[in-house]
């Protein structure tokens, strides 16, 4: 796929704005024309661009694939962009293709292949024997969790984190057992039944992250909903501000940050409400 320098050139500002324009529900068009591009164009910077653009989407197989293939490409900048979006993606599918390329001759490609390597050991570790049926001694609530709400325009590896947040402090709480994702209604009920559990849904939502002079500020809000009914029961806030801190790790921080506020609170909102 020969391109000109201006032909190079466009495509470049075409892919840095591919994922900002596309929705979320439109984008596999995006996907299938970025797979081919990263496959097949004989220009390393406009492979490396697609990689980069692949990790802004949804993960599904054919991205995570994709990328994972490209950790063989000719190019470290493009070798080293495919490992930064297979962990921005967090998708612990990822990991074998990644253990292979730890070696790479290049150091920036084994920075970044090592540094996602550890992200997606801590996504697959967290995911790691998730209960269907099975409760902790004394567990006295059953809660599923949903994809956090997204008001503040934040990508998705950044909603995908504070996902991750929410369950981690949710599997820290006397009493609490964690429902898996994508759990039918049906199997939610029997284990309901069969435990004696109250159900609870916890459906979040960041509701702003915004930078000052003194930092950055994230506002979140939890709503706890029944389970599987998702009657609202009660709603819960958390803000917090990280001083002097810019740019994307410093919004995770201050997402966090919100989430611990808000969720401290839970315990007491899930006993109250079941009497």
């Amino acid at each position: 796929m020969a391109l000109g320098r201006f032909g190079v050139a466009c495509v470049l500002v075409l892919l840095a704005w591919t994922c900002v324009l596309a929705p979320a529900r439109a984008q596999r068009g995006r996907a299938a024309y970025l797979t081919r591009l990263l496959a097949t164009s004989d220009t390393f910077r406009v492979r490396a661009q697609a990689a980069v653009s692949l990790g802004r989407l949804e993960p599904d197989e054919a991205i995570v694939s994709a990328l994972a293939a490209a950790l063989g490409d000719p190019h470290p900048a493009v070798r080293t962009a495919a490992a930064s979006s297979l962990e921005r993606l967090a998708d612990p599918a990822a990991l074998p293709a990644l253990r292979r390329a730890r070696r790479d001759r290049d150091r920036s490609v084994r920075r970044a292949v090592n540094s996602a390597i550890r992200a997606l050991e801590r996504v697959a570790r967290s995911r790691r024997d998730r209960p269907e049926s099975r409760g902790g001694q004394g567990a006295e609530f059953y809660v599923g969790i949903g994809m956090p709400g997204n008001q503040a325009g934040v990508d998705s590896a950044t909603l995908r984190r504070a996902r991750a947040f929410i369950e981690g402090r949710l599997r820290e709480m006397d009493g609490v057992q964690v429902a898996p994702e994508r759990e039918s209604v049906a199997q939610a009920r029997r284990v309901l039944q069969r435990q004696r559990l109250t159900g609870y849904y916890i459906d979040a939502s960041i509701v702003s992250v915004e930078e000052s002079g003194g930092g950055t500020r994230a506002v979140v809000s939890v709503i706890l909903n029944t389970y599987p009914g998702r009657d609202m029961r009660a709603i819960l806030q958390g803000a917090a501000t990280v001083p002097g801190g810019r740019g994307p790790a410093a919004a995770r921080q201050a997402i966090e940050g919100a989430l611990r506020g808000a969720l401290r609170r839970l315990p007491q909102a899930m006993e109250a409400s079941r009497r």
